[in-house]
């Protein structure tokens, strides 16, 4: 067993705490402040607001009218089905993962694009999804709601 022991003055006792004081701010703040960026997609995550949400959607070139066609309240399920693991796939293909979610309550924006490649009157049909949580974007795609349609991540196609 060792023993050993210094002599505090002011300014130790002053610059330890420092050092203590700033390792908690840094504990505390970078973990909750890295998060609202997905660097797979390089944009913001933020969601308070619907200009935030509308930011994130246009950041990958798609125009939207700038009212949500529908909000909804949704719970992701405990235990995913074949449809919710493909979703997911989707979900982990742009950099996020909804099995972190799973049994939490969330929001659900869809907003009509008007701007689809090869689609004419796409504001009819295509649309441009966010699941939030904690004002925060968790999930996305955009889809067709035809019959037939289609459904990808958002950055779908890009390259970079």
């Amino acid at each position: 067993m060792f023993i050993y022991s210094f002599k505090a003055n002011k300014k130790t006792l002053i610059g330890a705490g420092m050092v203590i004081a700033a390792l908690i701010i840094l504990a505390f703040v970078v973990p909750g402040h890295t998060k609202q960026t997905n660097t797979q997609l390089g944009v913001s995550l933020k969601a308070a607001d619907n200009e935030q949400r509308l930011a994130f959607i246009r950041f990958f070139g798609y125009d939207v009218v700038d009212e949500p066609v529908e909000i909804k309240d949704i719970i992701i399920p405990e235990q995913f089905n074949d449809t919710y693991i493909s979703y997911n796939e989707i979900q982990i293909s742009q950099g996020f993962d909804l099995s972190k979610y799973k049994g939490k309550s969330a929001k659900s924006y869809s907003y009509a694009v008007t701007n689809y490649p090869g689609i004419k009157d796409s504001e009819k049909t295509v649309r441009a999804n966010l699941i939030v949580y904690n004002e925060k974007i968790i999930a996305g795609d955009v889809c067709s709601v035809k019959l037939d349609g289609f459904m990808h991540a958002f950055n779908y196609g890009k390259t970079g």
